[in-house]
């Protein structure tokens, strides 16, 4: 498969008629999770959605946060399969879009970084966080308007074919790379937050 027949597939995912109701319910409980999360524990909250997930900043976060999240579950009496990049996207989401977006703005703010083609090793986490690192740098303003769009909206489909070049400079020629606009959406969120919080006077 080659670099722009994985991303027409990618944009294709997005077109009416997908049937990803059901992962997109998924998403949705996890924000609501996220939100409470962000409550109990804002501290490392903002830890975990700052790191990288291969880093071992991540690793201790995302073990500090677990009573937050444990009790975000009880209390919404809920039992959910949260997936790591998921949960830091949400709370990247949550905290780029306090305070009027505030954030928002100093992240379209960030320097473009020339994009380079990531290296893909055996960690799909490692994969993801360098791709979208890449993306993001490559492009901040458009990450930050994909990010500020509503989920499924003209906004969000604008905003990713925005991202599309992009893309297609980071992906390795050849690479089969599949993934879900919800977990595109989460992933820019995440690589947004965390470019902007590992940067100086940000």
């Amino acid at each position: 498969m080659n670099t722009l027949f994985l991303v027409a597939a990618l944009f294709a995912a997005m077109l009416p008629g997908a049937d990803t109701a059901k992962l997109l319910s998924q998403v949705d409980a996890t924000r609501l999770i996220a939100g409470c999360v962000l409550k109990r524990d804002r501290a490392i909250a903002i830890e975990v959605a700052a790191n990288d997930p291969t880093a071992p900043a991540f690793a201790k976060a995302a073990k500090r946060i677990e009573p937050a999240l444990v009790a975000c579950l009880k209390a919404d009496r809920r039992s959910l399969m949260i997936r790591v990049n998921d949960l830091r996207g949400t709370l990247a989401e949550n905290l780029l879009k306090e305070a009027d977006g505030a954030a928002m703005a100093r992240a379209r703010q960030l320097p473009v970084e020339p994009p380079r083609r990531i290296s893909l090793g055996k960690s799909q986490f490692a994969n993801d966080a360098a791709l979208f690192s890449c993306v993001v740098g490559a492009d901040p303003q458009q990450a930050a308007s994909l990010v500020e769009a509503i989920p499924e909206s003209v906004e969000e489909g604008a905003a990713f074919r925005a991202l599309v070049p992009a893309l297609q400079s980071c992906v390795p020629e050849g690479a089969e790379m599949h993934l879900m606009p919800f977990q595109i959406r989460l992933l820019v969120a995440a690589s947004l937050y965390g470019r902007l919080a590992a940067f100086p006077g940000a």
